[in-house]
């Protein structure tokens, strides 16, 4: 009898290692497919590329290591989300809300993030390579060590944001 559980238990662990592990919620994949509303949702890891998110609720969100590429967030309300690893190149952006959101280490090459709120975002290590910031708020946010070639920061307010190089940058003069 003992063998016959025990034979289970190694079945059991082994089909279980064998499936593929979403780390994010399948739920509230549905859920943002559906209403374009999630605050405080699961999608870590979650491949959202080329979906269409204007206007979503993300607030509290927790999006780390999410494939965003090429998808539209225009609009979309990111305050305090965690968009750490996530890959949001050639993204849609604009007037989006993202305020003291996570973005360390996101690769944002080639983002379009006109006009977006970027007030006391962490951008530590980011991927900002010719991306559009015009027009954006950065007041308060860190780009330290970020990549910022070719980045358009035309009507950008800076204001106390610390620079890729450290340095801390107001233009609000």
């Amino acid at each position: 009898m003992k063998i016959k559980q025990l034979a289970s238990i190694v079945l059991f662990t082994i089909l279980g290692l064998a499936t593929p592990a979403n780390a994010y919620n399948l739920q509230h994949l549905e859920i943002l497919r559906q209403t374009k509303q999630c605050p405080g949702c699961d999608l870590s890891d979650a491949n959202l590329s080329q979906l269409d998110l204007r206007e979503a609720d993300l607030r509290n969100a927790y999006l780390a290591g999410a494939n965003l590429q090429g998808a539209n967030l225009s609009g979309a309300r990111l305050v305090r989300a965690d968009l750490s690893r996530v890959n949001l190149s050639q993204a849609l952006i604009v007037g989006a809300d993202l305020k003291q959101a996570h973005l360390a280490n996101a690769n944002l090459s080639g983002a379009d993030m006109r006009l977006s709120l970027l007030n006391f975002a962490n951008l530590l290590g980011a991927d900002l390579s010719f991306a559009d910031l015009s027009g954006a708020v950065l007041m308060g946010a860190v780009l330290r060590d970020a990549n910022v070639v070719g980045v358009d920061l035309s009507r950008t307010f800076l204001k106390r944001t610390t620079m890729p190089d450290g340095e801390i940058e107001s233009n609000d003069k």
